[in-house]
């Protein structure tokens, strides 16, 4: 007989939602929430019709996955975004920073559309989903992010 331990290996879904509060032709910001905590602030670029690279996405879920190919060493980023690839979840402050993407920060300034802390935010996140500050393996979560 062989037994497989679950320790390290959660088959537990990691949910995100991002709640859009506050929309200009500037921008999009709301907060993260994950294990329905508000974890953070998010920004985005305004909406533009989903044209890619220069708007926000619609409103949905979307499955992620984790990319750890970038800088940053540790990305989400979404499936099956319509007419879209490639958006993550990453670090930045600004929306000239951004293609479509969403960044996380600990502060927001709604009038410049920006987010402060970015960094901060960014390892509250990595956080939620590893359980720990200093992971040693990648457990077993499907990852699905809601935009609301």
């Amino acid at each position: 007989m062989v037994f497989f331990s679950s320790i390290g290996y959660s088959q537990d879904n990691f949910t995100v939602t991002i709640e859009r509060q506050f929309s200009s032709n500037n921008c999009t910001m709301g907060y993260l929430i994950t294990n329905n905590d508000v974890l953070c602030y998010t920004l985005e670029l305004p909406w533009a019709d989903n044209s890619n690279n220069i708007s926000c996405i619609p409103n949905g879920s979307y499955n992620g996955i984790l990319r750890y190919d970038k800088k940053d060493g540790w990305r989400i980023q979404l499936d099956n975004v319509p007419n879209r690839t490639g958006v993550q979840i990453h670090m930045g402050n600004y929306t000239s920073e951004i293609q479509g993407c969403i960044l996380v920060g600990t502060n927001a300034n709604i009038d410049n559309c920006n987010v402060q802390n970015s960094a901060t935010a960014y390892l509250k996140l990595k956080k939620a989903f590893y359980g720990t500050e200093t992971p040693n393996s990648t457990p077993n979560k499907k990852i699905v992010v809601t935009f609301k």
